[in-house]
């Protein structure tokens, strides 16, 4: 079906709202992530190019590692579109393997080291992972896998400086940390074996080959693996630093989000090496770690999740969290909805600008983001990308409209498919007006000035006595309430009114055991239409979230369908 666009396709409104600079459309390289790796260190050799707990490695350094676990990857077997499984935490060793394996044209399987091991085999076997590098701080977990396949261990402590090293020995020694099994294989054993002189070739072509493959749709149902080309990759990073205005060799990055998920990546990691910018590395979260690396490292470019920015408000003074106030130049917000009384407290203290960007794994990640010179609307994922359409379409049928619908996107940085599964790929995908375009799932609308909102996804709209209630509509209402920190709003089946509104909500530490549910409930019932307000309140210490801090609804659900004897 090719039918008409609602708009002009060759001339979007969206593009006079760009900053002076960005340019609606940019030639995209004809080259592999590892050759982009190559290059930078080619014009950045002797610059710091990451830093793990005090060890820093030049961006020469980080390249003669990397073609030394590549020679050692061929040395094991690997090669040519063979699968590397990646569960590692954010070390050094994350970058070296999952460019390692782009270098000798095999893909970086990149699997979450929270799962099970059940699940961690299950994607495994999927994907036909030939090697696998586990990080041994995930080996309590994950000790089964040493049996069945061919796995690399990397210690926690093979970077980092003496005063972290210090610290891990004496976790080992007291339990807290697993030992590695003596007769497991080391990913320091295979730094040491494999030799630098590596002969990299370009091995395909970049708009087919799949670097990446990465699992997504656990918050809605059973993961799927997204194949990511070294195009749609390059073409994103590249995007993003055009739409920041960043100069190479400046930056200092913040690496906390998880490099296993699209926004850590390709956002943080990617445009990290593209830039020759210095990456921090921060294993776990911890609050006062955090404010102390930005202090300490002066970091420029400050990537986090939502929840991140709640926490660090609820957590830190206005005093405290002052003392970071024009250090970072850009703050960055993606993987989830940010509600705007946090991006406006955050930024009132901080200094710090959000932006808050729109992405997808599928999409390698960034779709949109609102200007960092124009103008910005809170609540709004902002304007496309360079060389990027977004659209409205009708959820069912292949076509697009005008007003609200489903959010739908063409562009380089659209994935080249789910692995495996055509069935998920024929329901994703559909041509239209001489476009292949991809369905986010997303509800939304674009405004006269070509800014996009959305208003939910499409599988969390409640439908309350037949009409639709979007959460998140709620939720940005509950957020202005001054004890709520956290809040998740679900439909529960109820047989009168089909699905009844339900919010979760974490109260500030100030305000526990000082309101009532019925005091919130009133509150919002003021603010809200009649059928919108939340007619089921319940608070909790905590929320369920992913490893990227995302708020997950799904979870919610599953424990009140349990609840009423119903199957999830």
């Amino acid at each position: 079906m090719t039918g008409r666009a609602p708009f002009d396709l060759e001339n979007p409104l969206w593009v006079k709202n760009y900053d002076l600079g960005v340019p609606p459309k940019v030639k995209v390289p004809d080259i592999m992530l590892h050759e982009m790796l190559i290059e930078t260190v080619r014009k950045h050799r002797d610059k710091p190019a990451v830093t793990f707990y005090g060890e820093t490695l030049s961006y020469r350094d980080l390249l003669e590692h990397t073609k030394r676990i590549a020679d050692g990857l061929r040395k094991e077997g690997i090669g040519y579109e063979n699968c590397v499984g990646i569960i590692l935490a954010n070390t050094v060793q994350f970058i070296t393997v999952s460019y390692a394996a782009m270098m000798i044209g095999a893909r970086a399987c990149l699997l979450n080291p929270l799962w099970s091991v059940f699940q961690a085999e299950e994607a495994l076997k999927f994907i036909d992972a030939d090697i696998v590098f586990v990080q041994d701080i995930f080996l309590d977990r994950l000790g089964g896998l040493l049996d069945k396949w061919n796995v690399i261990v990397a210690s926690i402590d093979d970077y980092g400086g003496l005063h972290w090293k210090l610290k891990v020995g004496i976790g080992r020694l007291t339990g807290k940390l697993a030992r590695i099994p003596r007769q497991a294989k080391r990913y320091d054993r295979l730094l040491k074996s494999g030799g630098s002189e590596l002969r990299i070739t370009k091995g395909g072509d970049p708009d087919d080959k799949v670097a990446a493959l990465l699992f997504t749709g656990g918050t809605t149902g059973k993961p799927k693996a997204v194949m990511l080309t070294h195009k749609n990759i390059i073409s994103n990073i590249l995007y993003q630093k055009l739409w920041f205005h960043r100069e190479e060799g400046r930056d200092r990055v913040l690496g906390l989000l998880p490099f296993f998920h699209a926004y850590g990546f390709g956002s943080i990691l990617g445009l990290t090496l593209m830039l020759g910018a210095h990456l921090i590395l921060q294993v776990r979260y911890d609050p006062r770690e955090l404010l102390d690396l930005v202090k300490k490292y002066r970091i420029t470019l400050l990537p986090l999740a939502p929840p991140i920015y709640t926490n660090l408000l609820k957590v830190f003074s206005q005093e405290t969290l002052g003392q970071i106030k024009g250090i970072p130049e850009i703050c960055f917000s993606g993987a989830a909805p940010l509600p705007v009384e946090v991006m406006k407290k955050w930024e009132e203290i901080t200094k710090c600008p959000i932006v808050e960007g729109y992405g997808l794994t599928e999409t390698s990640p960034v779709v949109a983001a609102n200007p960092i010179r124009g103008k910005k609307k809170p609540g709004s994922i902002g304007l496309p990308m360079p060389n990027t359409l977004v659209a409205i379409a009708d959820p069912i049928e292949p076509r697009l409209v005008d007003g609200v619908g489903e959010l739908v996107v063409s562009g380089f940085q659209v994935m080249k498919g789910y692995y495996r599964v055509e069935e998920e790929n024929e329901r994703a995908f559909f041509q239209c007006c001489g476009r292949k375009w991809l369905r986010t799932g997303d509800i939304g609308y674009m405004d006269d000035e070509g800014y996009f909102f959305i208003i939910d996804r499409k599988k969390d709209v409640i439908k309350y006595k037949g009409h639709s209630v979007f959460p998140r509509t709620v939720e940005e209402v509950l957020y202005k309430h001054p004890c709520v920190a956290e809040v998740a709003v679900i439909g529960v089946p109820d047989p009168d009114v089909g699905e009844n509104i339900k919010a979760f909500i974490v109260l500030r530490d100030e305000c526990k055991d000082k309101v009532s549910e019925d005091e919130i409930r009133s509150w919002t019932k003021e603010r809200l239409g009649p059928l919108e307000y939340p007619r089921l309140i319940e608070f909790r210490e905590e929320l369920p979230k992913s490893r990227t801090g995302k708020i997950l609804r799904r979870v919610l659900r599953e424990e009140e369908l349990k609840k009423q004897g119903l199957s999830p």
